[in-house]
């Protein structure tokens, strides 16, 4: 059962240091101040301080020494933004939200992931919001526990029980992060929360990007609101009801082909590779459909996504597989796999995908195939 816990997972995804609710005892002035506190560590034992890359490998940010019980890191962030503190013979990692204040860290050394962080506006909200969702969390675990034991157990009663009572937890889960981020529209936990859920399919763009646009400018700039704001217009850009976003490639005899080119009453942008079984199963529906609707004002152009690492000639593979599926249609690819700038412009991340555009070259649907894809060709052919 892989989708069991994704949604109430999230959670625990921000669960990723234990805070107490300690107010703040010293300014920072303008920049931060990290105290980490730990017992156990001889002096002049190393810590690091990291931030996550573009990616979200953590990586070097700063590096102190243990003196008199203590690591201290200062500095100023522009923006804020997660950090990780490892230091050397301890075990795991310390998680806060680095920010330009005083920030108090108590550790073990046997166990960092268990450190109580206090102290600024962003940790403070950390804080809170893990509080205010131990109750929830706790019932997770419970039920993910009870759901392992069975799944080893096979006791399918379990299991089944164990499924239920997740989609109820799924349910409130969502409801939880939602009322979340109305409640703290500008909170960096909010963007957190924002992002997961439209990774995890459990928002759309349209109510990311409003939930973006409404950020305060300093949090705009944040690499996290950075990063939704990207998925956002990605999704966007290939939404239905969005205008289709013109293109350029070339044609298996090497002349560029846009799509503004070819445009008809109704044109399908297909995606499709000659390595994908799914897009070949499904070519000879769409030929039967190009060969009854082309003169009525049908056009097809297809992308080929071509050009994966363990193919020896993807050009040669493409232009067999257009032959041997006789697909009269006009072709395209820049035989760069899923790197291609088209296919991430369209936000395409599996094929077979089709994107209907009506004549004014507005996306009305995606994804259809065998005989919903004619019944839309059809109505909108007013056929």
């Amino acid at each position: 059962m892989k989708k069991v816990f994704v949604t109430t997972c999230i959670i625990g995804l921000l669960l990723l240091t234990s805070c107490n609710n300690t107010s703040q005892t010293q300014n920072s002035g303008d920049g931060y101040i990290i105290e980490t506190t730990i017992s156990g560590l001889p002096d002049g034992v190393r810590a690091y301080l990291k931030v996550p890359n573009q990616k979200g490998v953590p990586q070097p940010k700063d590096t102190a020494i243990l003196q008199d019980g203590k690591i201290i890191f200062k500095g100023k962030v522009e923006h804020p933004q997660l950090g990780f503190i490892y230091i050397n013979g301890a075990e795991g990692n310390i998680n806060l939200l680095l920010e330009n204040a005083y920030v108090k860290v108590n550790a073990k050394r046997d166990s960092l992931s268990a450190a109580k962080v206090s102290g600024g506006k962003h940790n403070q909200e950390y804080v809170d919001f893990i509080e205010d969702s131990k109750a929830l969390s706790k019932r997770v675990q419970k039920v993910r526990a009870r759901y392992q034991l069975a799944v080893k157990s096979k006791d399918t009663v379990v299991i089944n029980a164990a499924r239920k009572e997740v989609a109820a937890l799924d349910k409130e889960a969502i409801k939880y992060q939602e009322r979340y981020v109305i409640e703290h529209p500008s909170s960096y936990i909010s963007i957190m929360l924002v992002n997961r859920l439209l990774v995890n399919k459990l928002t759309n763009a349209v109510k990311a990007k409003k939930f973006f646009d409404a950020l305060p400018d300093d949090m705009k700039k944040t690499r996290i609101a950075e990063d939704l704001f990207t998925k956002t217009t990605e999704m966007l850009r290939s939404a239905v009801g969005g205008m289709a976003t013109n293109f350029s490639a070339p044609n298996p005899e090497g002349k560029t082909v846009s799509l503004n080119d070819i445009k008809g009453k109704v044109t399908i942008i297909d995606f499709w590779a000659a390595w994908c079984g799914p897009c070949r199963r499904e070519n000879p529906n769409v030929v039967k459909i190009y060969n009854k609707y082309h003169k009525d004002g049908l056009e097809i152009i297809g992308v080929s996504l071509d050009g994966r690492p363990n193919q020896n000639n993807a050009k040669e593979d493409w232009i067999r597989a257009i032959k041997t599926d006789g697909l009269p249609w006009h072709q395209v690819s820049n035989l760069d796999g899923f790197r291609d700038g088209i296919a991430r412009t369209y936000n395409v991340r599996s094929i077979p995908a089709t994107f209907i555009l009506n004549e004014k070259g507005e996306i009305v649907a995606k994804n259809l195939r065998g005989a919903a894809l004619e019944a839309k060709v059809k109505e909108m052919l007013g056929k």
